[in-house]
């Protein structure tokens, strides 16, 4: 993919945070589920991190003790959210 088909509002992304909210069981995003968000809903999103007790940032793989949040403006994108995931 081109860096263009990443392109995403400015007012949405990493750390905007809205009202519904999916805590997800992961500690990443993939920006081919980024896409995936943007193209299937038509409201604003965002995430953010959960850093878990034990965030050791000088360790290599810091990154694994934290835990996604995906917001969303409408309640109904977090729906086709959820579902999308679920079928993909």
């Amino acid at each position: 993919m081109a860096e263009l088909d990443y392109k995403l509002p400015d007012d949405c992304g990493y750390n905007k945070i809205f009202k519904h909210q999916w805590v997800t069981h992961t500690n990443a995003l993939p920006l081919t589920a980024v896409t995936t968000i943007r193209d299937s809903i038509s409201g604003r999103f965002g995430w953010h991190f959960v850093p878990h007790k034990n965030m050791n940032y000088a360790q290599d793989d810091w990154y694994k003790d934290q835990t996604l949040v995906l917001t969303f403006e409408n309640k109904l994108d977090l729906i086709i959210s959820k579902l999308k995931a679920t079928i993909t």
